[in-house]
């Protein structure tokens, strides 16, 4: 593999950072979704393109880091900033999602079998994450982030027939852990984080 290579994005809906789903898409399509024992984490907001490079930067910021199995081989990538400005947007239904889904506040679960091949597993993972968080802890007033995800492997949304996540720790809001069942079996974790409101 190269020591580095550039990612270019489009921002999602509205939004004006990079969102963390379409990081770990496109990394995942530069290893041809080969890749093992995923473990991406974001470190802050990114509003520019990024390169990712194997030496980790001494003095540029990290915004995210990449660990796989490739071919038995360790990977390990670091994601920064660089200067090249985004210019395109492309729109995004986050709401139709997740209107299938259904939440268990009992068993601190949602689960959806209503698949939509047109968004990406990453897509429905991290947008029912939100409405299990944001169910559940309805009075917390904050915004809530994708900032990590530790997966088996790669899964192609045509090969998912139900998708659910339960909630196993909360890390007094700073980190909250869900489990992530694809078909019945359990093939990862993902993290978000609660950045409260400012009063």
């Amino acid at each position: 593999m190269n020591d580095s290579f550039n990612l270019n994005f489009c921002f999602k809906g509205n939004r004006k950072y990079v969102h963390g789903t379409d990081i770990f898409t496109k990394i995942s399509s530069y290893y041809s979704d080969n890749a093992k024992r995923i473990d991406i984490t974001f470190h802050g907001s990114t509003f520019k393109n990024m390169t990712f490079m194997e030496a980790k930067p001494k003095k540029r910021e990290i915004k995210v880091k990449f660990k796989c199995l490739l071919n038995n081989d360790r990977v390990q990538l670091f994601g920064v900033e660089n200067n090249k400005i985004i210019t395109c947007s492309y729109e995004y239904f986050e709401a139709e999602i997740v209107e299938n889904t259904t939440v268990n506040i009992s068993q601190e679960s949602i689960k959806t079998t209503t698949i939509y091949i047109k968004y990406s597993f990453i897509e429905y993972i991290v947008a029912m994450n939100k409405v299990l968080l944001e169910t559940l802890y309805k009075d917390i007033q904050g915004k809530w982030y994708f900032t990590r995800l530790q997966l088996k492997e790669v899964i192609n949304i045509i090969d998912i027939a139900s998708i659910q996540l339960k909630l196993k720790s909360n890390f007094q809001f700073k980190l909250t852990k869900s489990i992530i069942i694809v078909n019945g079996i359990e093939i990862g974790f993902l993290y978000f984080s609660l950045i409260p409101k400012e009063s």
